[in-house]
């Protein structure tokens, strides 16, 4: 490898460095945008899991429902009940109604006891039976709903909270003796995005094209013994196996809880929740489960050093570096060149020299982007700055079409 390939690999592993530094251990799972236990989930109304979509992995596939309004009344008892949009809030029974201020006769009398059986027979015939198949299905919207707006705010990338939907797998739970935090979080995290199928409006959720990673930061701020061999596990596992981990096949996480429990605590177990996947209380003894949970997170600098990496071994293969990687590691020109400054014309210029070079701008421009594209012509790259809504994105469009 090249001496500037070695220096820009030592500069991307010291960025790499202060980034950890900023990365603060996480020991629960986040709640305040989304979180989904696989007992939350399991058993609703047409979720479907680990399935095939276009030759891809799909592990959960919301669909969207339509709510099913509540069966209507007789016509006799339509005045007199109270039907409430939810499922889960039984209807009641109005204890009169608007009539003409007359006392009431035994015909009414009679009239009003044949309301109640009307009432109950339907509640207990009509209204019962379309709630008890109506509530999972509500489930099932809220699931949807939820999981549509974690998608459209990662679409539109919000630089006030930037979120990341991953995908936990192994819940280790542990309230360890002279502790102040519970430990409930994942052991094995995998990043997933969200697909909206345009044809049947489902959301597919998938695993991101990046390796699932070992979350062993919250033991080492407890001081834990074990991490080291059990990122060594975790690294050799990676590096030995073409199948990627898989909260729906064992085989692909399994070894790596089991190992983890046996290095982070020897009184620690690790417990197989197949039939019932509801969570155990946190002891003083670590505990690992076969159990996941699918949750969105503000984005973590996990994501950038994961670009570093690719970088990195992208830098150790190239023969020879860009000019404009170079600059960075390399010393720059000790001498001021003046540089004889480019014309250029386009569809906004009013008087240019006929020897002027053409500007490809699509989009109405002004001579500070002109200038940028003069500086261009002699370096590497540009810093451009400026305050929100001053145009830095329409001038990117028109650099990029020139």
């Amino acid at each position: 490898m090249a001496l500037d390939n070695e220096l820009v690999v030592d500069l991307l592993t010291y960025i790499e460095q202060v980034e950890k530094l900023k990365i603060k251990p996480a020991f629960s799972v986040p709640t305040e945008y989304f979180a989904a236990h696989q007992h939350e989930l399991k058993g609703l109304p047409e979720i479907r899991f680990n399935v095939q979509a276009e030759g891809e992995d799909v592990w959960l596939c919301i669909p969207r429902l339509k709510e099913i309004p509540a069966p209507e009344p007789d016509e006799k008892l339509a005045p007199w009940i109270t039907i409430h949009k939810t499922p889960a809030k039984t209807p009641e029974l109005k204890p009169s109604i608007e009539t003409p201020a007359i006392s009431e006769t035994p015909d009414q009398q009679r009239a009003r006891a044949e309301i109640h059986e009307l009432f109950d027979w339907y509640v207990e015939n009509q209204w019962t039976p379309w709630a008890t198949a109506e509530l999972p299905r509500r489930k099932t919207i809220h699931r949807y709903n939820q999981v549509f707006a974690i998608q459209q705010a990662i679409a539109s990338d919000g630089a006030d909270t930037p979120l990341e939907l991953v995908w936990g797998i192994g819940l280790a739970l542990w309230k360890k003796e002279g502790k102040g935090s519970t430990l409930k979080y994942p052991l094995i995290t995998q990043g997933c995005e969200i697909n909206l199928n345009r044809h049947t409006f489902d959301l597919e959720i998938r695993p991101r094209n990046v390796d699932a990673r070992i979350e062993l930061d919250c033991y080492a701020e407890m001081e834990v013994s074990g991490v080291t061999q059990v990122e060594a596990f975790w690294k050799s596992a990676i590096d030995s196996t073409t199948n990627r981990v898989n909260p729906f096949e064992f085989s692909t996480f399994e070894p790596t809880l089991k190992t983890a429990v046996g290095f982070l605590d020897p009184s620690g177990s690790y417990e197989v929740l197949a039939e019932d996947p509801t969570l155990p209380a946190a002891t003083d003894k670590l505990k690992v489960t076969s159990t996941w949970v699918l949750f969105a997170r503000k984005r973590t600098a996990t994501i950038f050093l994961e670009d570093v990496k690719r970088l990195k071994e992208n830098v150790k293969e190239v023969p020879t570096l860009p000019p404009v990687i170079r600059s960075f590691v390399v010393r720059g020109d000790e001498e001021l060149r003046v540089r004889t400054e480019r014309v250029f014309r386009g569809l906004l210029s009013s008087e240019a020299p006929s020897d002027a070079a053409e500007l490809f701008f699509p989009l109405p421009y002004n001579d500070e982007q002109v200038a940028i594209v003069q500086k261009l012509e002699h370096g590497d790259g540009v810093v451009v700055q400026g305050p929100p809504g001053t145009g830095k994105t329409h001038t990117i469009a028109n650099i990029i079409s020139h």
